[in-house]
């Protein structure tokens, strides 16, 4: 077997379970966009997109339009749409690739529309929404319903769809995903007066948070489904927010990242001994240390000195000092040996702590974690039996 020093293991059966599991809890009229926007949240987007496309996914959905076109270069032809702001020099190469870029603001449209009929073709749009989320969107109301409107007159652009984001889904108060519903409703029903065709747009509204409500026992948001439906977090297995942490549960969804490394040398400290810079941690006994060759250069926050903790022969071993650019330092005391240079150790995932355990240690989230994986950690694509 090649040595490796650290790698992350993607397992493709539980992203396949995944995305079938998320595809059958949506209605059967409601295309879904699987979100693999930071590389697929870490977990590789080439792969992790035509595993996703062969399973149920409709569309892709990137932050960057540079993603979109490494998809295109790797194959991909289904839609991508672009969620984010594309900087003016790349909007040809947007037109070029056949990539969906959200309009957010009045003056994010018309260098598209130039670059497009510079190119003899029309640059496919959606429009955003901001209904309450303070990023991008137009905010609702008469002014931003006619300046939406003059979009569609553009004879290089090609508005398919129109959505917005919600804020709070994944909060166990949905009183406010209700309003922000209600809110972009409204907006619909004002482009609507000025006869935009707004029933032949695609209408996209639900994400992760919003699926997950519907999954609650006695909650029913299915009307937010729509046209489509947009969802990233669960299709890894996560749950959006710890107030949703059932859910995937609940779904049949498991993590599909587990980040491994090994150990590279033992020792034995007295009691007494530092470990780390500035010795943030001292030994309180005879101390069995394993070193390990991964640290927060590779994505393994420096937030988890002292709090992290690690999978060594089946059995939980705390790190212990403070965790460095290139390595950590576990207390394997307790750990039945012997153990020895090479034995694999699980940093997060499988049947060691689970991304969101280690985010909650930390006060971040487990898409932090995920996505923080560091591109010098090898993914390895597996398939469980």
């Amino acid at each position: 077997m090649e040595y490796r020093r650290a790698w992350a293991e993607i397992d493709m059966s539980r992203l396949v379970n995944n995305i079938r599991a998320v595809r059958g809890a949506v209605p059967a009229e409601t295309k879904l966009l699987a979100a693999v926007k930071a590389d697929a949240y870490g977990h590789g987007a080439k792969e992790v997109a035509a595993a996703l496309l062969e399973n149920g996914a409709d569309a892709l959905g990137v932050a960057l339009c540079e993603e979109g076109f490494s998809l295109r270069k790797s194959g991909v032809a289904a839609p991508i749409l672009v969620m984010s702001y594309t900087p003016e020099p790349l909007l040809p190469a947007v037109v070029e690739h056949g990539l969906i870029q959200t309009i957010f603001s009045a003056d994010s449209y018309q260098k598209l529309a130039e670059a497009a009929a510079g190119q003899g073709r029309r640059a496919e749009v959606h429009i955003k929404i901001d209904t309450g989320m303070g990023r991008l969107g137009f905010l609702p109301g008469a002014e931003a319903a006619d300046r939406i409107a003059s979009i569609f007159e553009e004879p290089s652009l090609h508005v398919s769809g129109i959505y917005t984001h919600f804020a709070t889904s994944d909060a166990a108060d949905a009183g406010f995903m209700y309003e922000q519903y209600e809110r972009y409703r409204n907006m619909l029903i004002m482009l609507k007066e000025r006869g935009i065709p707004v029933e032949r747009l695609v209408k996209h509204a639900g994400n992760s948070g919003m699926m997950s409500q519907t999954v609650r026992e006695g909650f029913s948001a299915r009307e937010m489904f729509m046209d489509m439906v947009r969802v990233g977090i669960m299709l890894y297995g996560l749950p959006p927010s710890a107030e949703m942490a059932g859910v995937c549960e609940d779904l049949g969804l498991e993590p599909v990242m587990r980040l491994m490394t090994r150990i590279s040398m033992t020792k034995v400290l007295p009691p007494g001994s530092g470990v780390s810079y500035g010795h943030l941690f001292r030994t309180e006994r005879e101390t069995v240390v394993a070193t390990l060759p991964i640290g927060y250069a590779d994505g393994y926050p420096r937030l988890l000195s002292n709090k992290g903790r690690v999978l060594v022969n089946g059995h939980e071993a705390p790190i212990i000092g403070a965790i460095c650019m290139d390595q950590c330092m576990v207390d394997v005391t307790d750990v039945p040996g012997p153990l020895k240079s090479g034995d694999e150790v699980v940093m997060f995932g499988g049947l060691g702590a689970s991304a969101e355990d280690l985010a909650a240690e930390i006060g971040t989230i487990g898409y932090e974690l995920v996505c923080g994986v560091g591109k010098r950690v090898p993914r390895i694509y597996t398939y469980s039996v």
